[in-house]
């Protein structure tokens, strides 16, 4: 019987010892999880390194590159009418703002272009084909006259010339004249009513190189036979003298140009030209 108690012990402790083997490696055939793993499979606790893949690429939630499109910078006013370089003066009204200058273009569309305050003074351009001149210049951005602190920039016209195929000038009420080195025209001499001091005379002078002046706002005075026609320019004077008389030679005209008190040019030996 004491021999039988430590047999019966024996094979208790190796049936124990035999169990908890198998408990040990059961536990060791199941992977640890770990919070690095992509993707588990719903059906086993293996990794499977095929479907993290297709997570990744086939995911009905994944976050695309969205390209945005390229901004192109607008103009609010839209893009703006090429002002015409030539055009036949229409009309010419003075406005609060600006001058509001009506002409055909050289396809014959009527186009209304922005110009200053002088611009509408030059009424002899009226019906005449002319060479524009444009420059960028504040404009009062009002809803008047009166000032309010606001400006906006425009191009407007700021010179006008006549151009060489402009309808030729009404004789009667033009005369030009040369001697060679000079070539004056002047011009809108019916604007003088015959009362000294008066006119509105336009001027037109090009030496032999083709250097002009034109210069609008001539009076007259006449005295003793002889009428003074004046026009100033930048701080010059410009003096034509010429005999009332019709019988007398245009060769008694004379030009005379003065700065202040200083004479420029005394020029003579003027004819018809």
């Amino acid at each position: 019987m004491k021999k039988l108690i430590p047999t019966i012990a024996i094979a208790i402790c190796s049936i124990w010892l035999v169990s908890c083997s198998n408990a040990v490696k059961n536990v060791s055939e199941v992977p640890p999880t770990t919070s690095t793993d992509p993707v588990v499979s719903p059906i086993s606790d293996q990794v499977n390194p095929d479907a993290a893949k297709k997570a990744t690429t086939d995911s009905p939630i994944q976050i695309k590159s969205i390209s945005t499109p390229t901004k192109v910078a607008t103009n609010p006013k839209g893009t703006a009418t090429t002002q015409p370089k030539v055009g036949t003066i229409k009309e010419m009204v003075s406005g609060d703002l600006k001058c509001y200058v009506t002409l055909l273009d050289e396809a014959g569309k009527k186009i209304n272009v922005g110009a200053t305050f002088e611009i509408c003074e030059q009424k002899t351009f009226l019906n005449k084909k002319v060479q524009l001149v444009y420059k960028v210049l504040p404009v009062n951005d009002c809803q008047s006259a009166e000032p309010c602190g606001k400006t906006r920039q425009e191009s407007l016209i700021t010179k006008m010339e006549l151009v060489g195929d402009s309808p030729k000038p009404d004789k009667s009420n033009s005369q030009t004249i040369s001697n060679g080195e000079w070539t004056i025209t002047i011009g809108n001499r019916d604007s003088w009513s015959g009362v000294n001091g008066t006119g509105n005379l336009t001027y037109s002078g090009c030496d032999n190189k083709g250097n002009c002046v034109k210069i609008n706002g001539g009076q007259v005075v006449c005295r003793d036979g002889i009428c003074t026609t004046g026009w100033s320019n930048k701080g010059y004077d410009y003096i034509i003298k010429q005999a009332i008389s019709a019988d007398d030679s245009d060769s008694s005209t004379t030009l005379t140009v003065r700065k202040g008190a200083t004479i420029i040019l005394n020029a003579s030996g003027f004819k018809a030209a």
